[in-house]
């Protein structure tokens, strides 16, 4: 079982825990075994059981553990390189997905801003000013905001009642390719005809063969609730989710409870330092208190403002911020994704999905995820 996490609470619960598998301790030799019950992990046994293949999902920890319930749910189109062959339109396939399985998770499509430091006219101007530096509104992109919690759960739930089985604290200790394709969870060993690694940052741990990721935690924190007088005062009176398209990067966006969440700042390090890390500690402290100061520097109105959650949660970034979505070199049968730039959420979902089609139907995965970079 996973040792319990030190990355804080971001401000939604999880909601109930599933219920464990009839047979929790042994699951015999699937056609498909997912490791990593996050966004991915879940969509891919999802979409499989919706073609009839029943998958097997195991999770270190509980559903939605790492960065699908930990990002702030900023819903953002394609990747962070930018558009990418089969990711173009996966912010309407996630949305598609919500209303089908009826998933209540929050899910709002207004867009985003895309914000910079500088002036501009008028009418673009948000009333901030960020380290001393004018803010306005550069474009308005596709997206918008989700519980994510809610809705890696209820991806869950849909996958299950699809019947896929996931069983949390079902920590994979080994993976072995050869003489056949096996994983050993405790004393179980398991020789699945597929294996899909939906870890994302911690892909590089899971097959140290992979293509290197740069891995790491990233921050948020959230207000105390705030009136609407105030949230409009500080210009997020629209319910538009925000980032930075320039520097010093910074993220937000309203809840429905009136809190508002900020998030920025990166602490890199290998997946085994990152899991012990406590965020209220050392560096990823520094961090956490920086991002606070800055929200209190934004806007008059925020100059007092309590926070009532920070916390963490992993990230990781490929070359040129490009995701891996592919096959292992070494075995045809071992799929890999992740490393998403904080585009993870509709990302996250599509590519369970094409991952699902690769082993359904022998669907090709995208050039542009492949792990022999």
């Amino acid at each position: 079982m996973r040792a319990r996490l030190n990355w804080g609470e971001p401000p939604w619960s999880r909601g109930p825990q599933l219920a464990p598998p009839a047979n929790a301790s042994i699951s015999g030799n699937p056609e498909v075994a997912i490791i990593g019950a996050g966004l991915t992990g879940t969509s891919a046994a999802l979409h499989l059981a919706r073609r009839g293949i029943k998958a097997v999902v195991y999770e270190a920890g509980s559903v939605a553990d790492g960065a699908s319930g930990r990002t702030g749910g900023l819903v953002l189109e394609s990747t962070a390189a930018g558009p990418l062959d089969q990711v173009n339109d996966c912010v309407a396939g996630l949305a598609r997905l919500v209303a089908e399985e009826h998933i209540d998770c929050d899910l709002t499509l207004p867009g985003c801003l895309e914000i910079e430091h500088h002036i501009a006219a008028p009418e673009k101007m948000l009333p901030w000013t960020d380290a001393g530096r004018p803010v306005c509104i550069a474009k308005q992109v596709a997206g918008g905001a989700v519980q994510p919690a809610a809705l890696t759960t209820g991806i869950a739930r849909a996958a299950v009642r699809a019947g896929a089985v996931i069983r949390e604290h079902a920590l994979v200790t080994r993976i072995l390719l050869q003489p056949e394709l096996a994983f050993e969870v405790g004393v179980e060993r398991i020789t699945p005809r597929y294996l899909v690694i939906a870890t994302n940052a911690w892909i590089n741990a899971t097959i140290p063969d992979s293509p290197a990721l740069r891995s790491s935690l990233t921050f948020a924190c959230a207000t105390e609730p705030l009136d609407a007088s105030a949230i409009a005062a500080i210009g997020l009176g629209k319910g538009i989710p925000f980032y930075t398209s320039d520097m010093p990067y910074l993220w937000g966006r309203t809840i429905a409870d009136g809190r508002v969440i900020f998030g920025s700042g990166l602490v890199f390090g290998a997946p085994a330092d990152l899991e012990t890390t406590d965020v209220h500690m050392g560096e990823s402290g520094a961090v956490l208190e920086r991002l606070q100061r800055r929200v209190r520097g934004l806007h008059p109105m925020l100059a007092e403002v309590q926070f009532s959650a920070a916390w963490g949660g992993p990230i990781a970034f490929g070359d040129d911020a490009v995701p891996l979505l592919g096959t292992l070199p070494k075995h045809s049968r071992v799929m890999a994704s992740g490393g998403y730039a904080g585009h993870g959420v509709a990302l996250g979902v599509r590519a369970g999905e094409l991952l699902a089609l690769a082993v359904a139907e022998n669907h090709p995965l995208p050039a542009w995820g492949s792990l022999t970079r």
